[in-house]
């Protein structure tokens, strides 16, 4: 069963906004395109692992995705992890493309005459075991035997392995493939090592500890408030702005209506500038005429708030 379910991650969620915030002649525009490239190929890769990993026995595992959690000062992530009466499996997931070569070192991407060089995922893997079993001890969970494993989704991309480099074979394979994967590994680990009572307590501490990254993307790109884009995005010709009245929002380019434009505007003002927002603060980046459009608007989106009259801020959901 899936414990943690797979979400958009948050960091892509940021740089979405962001792409749709810049003006198009942005000097940091190109390097955000990049990124958020990267990301979405990534989530793609994510949800490809997810699909196959749906189709273990519900009963039997309990899945994770996108864990991070702390570990003395600093925190860890693992892309998904498995859990079962007799062993865990943490995962890690690639979507890269071309033709990668593998290496006790380093793993090389080869994609149209261009070369780049990563870190090797299986040690990545090994360092996020130790960690894990680390943050286990930490808080007081039994121990079980853990197996690491590395996944590649791209059903296009080549992997070739170094000379001599034997530990490929067992610990990597293509996601399509993963189920068998972890039946192999699963043949090691016969007898049960955690009780069902034990199950869940690591199962509530995995999710209890679990702590999402919020990044200070303007920070990230070096950027300042006044280079993000204000108004209400058209969802049709992607104009910014629209224009308010009538509590309708009206679309200059393409003459569209909408009711409820202003929605994904404030989920890119939490996103990029801060988890809260005043009366003044949202008047000003959806561009409304007057303040009793801000407060019949404020009261549709019925956000959590503290502290009252003029001193009163509202916070993301």
């Amino acid at each position: 069963m899936f414990d943690k379910q797979l979400t958009k991650p948050l960091n892509l969620m940021q740089h979405e906004a962001l792409a749709r915030r810049l003006k198009r002649n942005h000097i940091m525009l190109p390097e955000v395109e990049e990124k958020l490239g990267s990301l979405r190929a990534g989530y793609r890769g994510e949800k490809t692992l997810n699909y196959f990993l749906g189709l273990l026995p519900p009963k039997k595992y309990h899945i994770f995705h996108d864990l991070r959690l702390p570990i003395g000062s600093t925190f860890f992530q693992i892309d998904a992890f498995l859990l079962t009466s007799k062993s865990g499996f943490i995962i890690d997931n690639k979507n890269y493309s071309g033709t990668l070569l593998l290496d006790k070192f380093q793993l090389s991407q080869e994609v149209n005459d261009t070369q780049k060089v990563y870190q090797n995922p299986i040690s990545q893997t090994y360092r996020h075991l130790i960690l894990l079993r680390d943050f286990l001890a930490e808080n007081q969970m039994p121990e079980f035997p853990i197996e690491n494993i590395v996944s590649f989704s791209n059903s296009t991309s080549v992997i070739k392995i170094a000379t001599g480099y034997n530990e490929v074979e067992k610990r990597v394979c293509k996601t399509d493939n993963i189920l068998r994967k972890i039946a192999d590994l699963e043949r090691y680990h016969k007898n049960e090592v955690l009780t069902q009572m034990q199950l869940e307590m690591v199962k509530q501490i995995l999710l209890l500890k679990h702590t999402p990254l919020q990044n200070d993307i303007l920070k990230m790109y070096k950027l300042v408030t006044n280079d993000i884009l204000p108004g209400v995005q058209c969802p049709k010709c992607m104009h910014i702005p629209m224009i308010y009245h009538g509590r309708k929002w009206e679309c200059p380019i393409c003459n569209i209506y909408s009711i409820d434009a202003h929605i994904p505007a404030v989920s890119d003002y939490f996103l990029l500038i801060k988890p809260w927002i005043t009366n003044c603060e949202l008047r000003n980046f959806l561009q409304l005429p007057n303040p009793r459009a801000t407060v019949y608007l404020l009261s549709l989106l019925n956000l959590p708030s503290i502290g009252a009259n003029k001193g009163r801020i509202y916070l993301k959901p």
